[in-house]
């Protein structure tokens, strides 16, 4: 049934390749050649502003040629260069990315928490806070903003830093486009994307297959996705877009982390428990999506966005009592902003406010894990997760003075209905409001170069999964407090002469009630969670970038994070005061090179060093510092319309032995999970 699913959208995309003939000449490949660092605007913050004026941290990445030769496997691959920003996970696809941006984040057992995620302006993250990246199509990423930092004042829960993902959006001539992809673990990936347009409507259609073996026993995954955009201009003022997109994965294993004897002995082996429990996940998610533009001039406009979204989950964990999750969720919401900007004396002022609505469903049941087979209920209830949002962004500019400020209410009803009595009714409602607010500030040194402020807030619910695991009691909702934060930084940013563009900022963090995961050896494998009573988080953040001789272009960030426990305290003889936060390290940073010329060649050489970080809140176990280079080339060659991309990667050059992901605080030391050594890929792309 999923391979017929995917011929069919493999199928359809190659159909129109008739239509595009039919209409246009093909368009080449993209302009083989690195530009000169331009003004570059970010949106992600509400407001569109230059990026060097705009008092928030922020990165933007914009797809280059050099996209083309990459394995578009995982994310990882487009926001490693990202200061403050670590990600893990990346070859667990039972578990997804593991993000985390100055610790927020870090505690995630699976997916993405405490960090919002935004795919072509609608949230992919739920009201709860709980975000995943499966069922993004890597291949068509155009541009991505990241916040670095609490932003709860612009987007409200689980804001401690925004990803805001752009697909592709915009092309001149129709073209499709084909991938095939093989590698090291049997990596195949099938890939075709088509772009064509009438007299007022465009049309991007995308689809794609991946599965491999995995590196370790036991990992293997199988994807396939199909994401669909529609622009429409209704008029020279209004504009409505579309959004469809599928993703199914059938398999996806789970290996486990194992400990470091384990390690020694055969790094690849997948933990005993997880291959009798058969542990892994099959998902499937749809998600529509309608966004509407209306401009009444450059200085005046309206923007309202509405979604839905399915996703069906059956989770098999590794152990018995009620080892197996069987999930089905429903999401939606809408959203609308108004914008307007006015002259005031001796400057600008702009102002956006709006609204955030979503509401999300979650029909929770439990199954006794019987060796891989589902066995008799252990849990059934109906979580529910409300929120509501309004905000207000105020910015004005007063000579070489920017000013910004933000306001946001937000009030979240959490609310359980348990559906098994058995053991007492573990029904319940929680109701859960707070006030956000930021303020910036930014001075222009030059007209290349400014220096700024800021302060910002952060608010953190637990997601309907944490509250779930309840240690307690097997149903009902572990009585967790949200976790807030404040933000202090100063930074300076901007371009120095040969266009040579830096960022430095540093920072103080404090937050309250922070989240930690935690095992218990009577649940071994199923992850709880718990308050910290307060946290200091200080770091320093440096990027630069420069482009040279036309052809290369050099990037690298250093980034030092000294996050630590201010009070932990579980009872008199637990103690964690003074201890670092597991999860992240003191040092890590990365440096790229990367080459194309207007003839078609074009490669990137990657190095990316994690220090040595904890791997529990007890601070006596540690993973050792490591470095990873990544290669990668493509050589674009033109025969008329057809332009034909073999490209040629090595991951790991250096075959370093390092450990992908950390289980924090798992029980009886199985903190790790290995990562791949020296690895392989290759493949054409062909553009028409």
């Amino acid at each position: 049934m999923q391979l017929i699913k995917t011929l069919l959208i493999l199928s359809l995309n190659f159909f129109l390749l008739k239509i595009t003939f039919a209409q246009s000449d093909a368009t080449p490949f993209d302009s083989l050649q690195i530009k000169n660092i331009e003004t570059i605007t970010v949106a992600a913050p509400k407001i569109n502003t230059e990026i060097n004026r705009i008092p928030i941290p922020i990165f933007k990445y914009t797809a280059s040629p050099v996209q083309s030769s990459q394995q578009q496997l995982s994310l990882q691959e487009y926001i490693y260069n990202v200061p403050g920003l670590i990600s893990m996970n990346a070859n667990n696809y039972a578990q997804d990315l593991r993000i985390s941006i100055r610790g927020f984040g870090a505690r995630a057992a699976f997916g993405i928490r405490g960090i919002k995620i935004i795919v072509d302006g609608i949230p992919e993250t739920t009201p709860d806070g709980q975000g995943q990246v499966d069922n993004l199509n890597i291949g068509i990423v155009q541009n991505i903003e990241v916040i670095r930092g609490p932003s709860s004042a612009l987007f409200g829960n689980a804001s401690g830093g925004v990803i805001s993902i752009n697909t592709l959006n915009d092309f001149q001539k129709n073209y499709v486009n084909a991938g095939l992809t093989f590698g090291s673990f049997n990596f195949q990936q099938y890939q075709v994307t088509s772009g064509f347009k009438t007299k007022n409507t465009k049309y991007i259609l995308h689809g794609s297959r991946s599965k491999a073996d995995g590196y370790r026993e036991y990992s293997s995954f199988q994807n396939n996705n199909f994401n669909g955009r529609v622009f429409h201009e209704i008029n020279n003022k209004a504009k409505i877009n579309f959004l469809i997109n599928y993703a199914n994965s059938p398999e996806a294993e789970d290996p486990g982390g194992i400990n470091s004897a384990a390690i020694d002995d055969d790094r690849k082996q997948a933990r005993e428990e997880n291959i009798t429990f058969n542990a892994g996940e099959e998902i499937s998610q749809l998600k529509l999506g309608v966004n509407f533009k209306y401009a009444y001039n450059k200085n005046r406009h309206f923007n309202t966005y509405a979604f839905y979204s399915s996703r069906d989950f059956y989770g098999r964990l590794p152990f018995e009592n009620a080892g197996i999750i069987d999930l089905s969720r429903e999401y939606l919401g809408t959203g609308g902003n108004y914008y307007l900007a006015f002259p005031i004396k001796s400057g600008l002022n702009k102002i956006q406010v709006g609204y955030d609505m979503a509401t999300q469903s979650d029909n929770r049941m439990r199954f006794n894990n019987l060796n891989g087979l589902q066995d008799s209920l252990a849990l059934n209830q109906l979580e529910s997760f409300t929120n509501g949002g309004a905000f207000l962004v105020n910015q004005f500019i007063i000579g070489k003075w920017l000013f910004s400020a933000g306001l946001r209410y937000d009030w979240n009803k959490i609310n359980v209905q348990d559906r098994m009595k058995e053991n007492g009714n573990g029904s319940g409602e929680r109701n859960l409001e707070n006030w956000n607010p930021s303020l910036g500030i930014s001075y222009e040194l030059n007209n290349r170069n400014f220096i700024y402020a800021n302060f910002s807030t952060s608010f953190e619910t637990p997601s309907l999964n944490e509250l779930s695991a309840n240690p307690v009691s097997p149903d009902g909702f572990n009585p967790l407090d949200p976790q807030q934060a404040n933000n202090y930084e100063l930074g300076i940013k901007g371009t120095l002469k040969k266009n040579i563009r830096y960022e430095l900022a540093v920072f103080h963090i404090d937050t309250k009630s922070e989240l930690v995961p935690f095992e218990l050896d009577t649940f071994p494998g199923q992850i709880f969670y718990q308050n910290a009573g307060s946290g200091d988080r200080n770091g320093l953040e440096f990027s630069i970038e420069y482009p040279f001789l036309n052809k290369w272009n050099f990037s690298a960030h250093y980034t030092f994070s000294d996050f630590t426990y201010h009070k932990f305290e579980l009872n008199d003889s637990v103690n964690y005061n003074g201890n670092r936060l597991p999860g992240i390290p003191k040092h890590f940073g990365s440096a790229t090179i990367q080459y194309l010329n207007k003839k078609g060649l074009h490669g990137r050489l990657q190095a990316r060093y994690m220090g040595e970080l904890f791997t529990s809140d007890l601070n006596t176990v540690t993973d050792d510092a490591y470095l990873l280079l990544n290669l990668n080339i493509g050589y674009q060659l033109k025969k008329d319309r057809l332009n034909i991309i073999p490209f040629l990667g090595v991951n790991n050059i250096l075959n370093t032995e390092y450990n992908d992901n950390i289980r924090i605080n798992a029980f009886g030391q199985r903190y790790f999970e290995p990562g791949p050594k020296i690895n392989f890929y290759g493949g054409v792309r062909f553009r028409l």
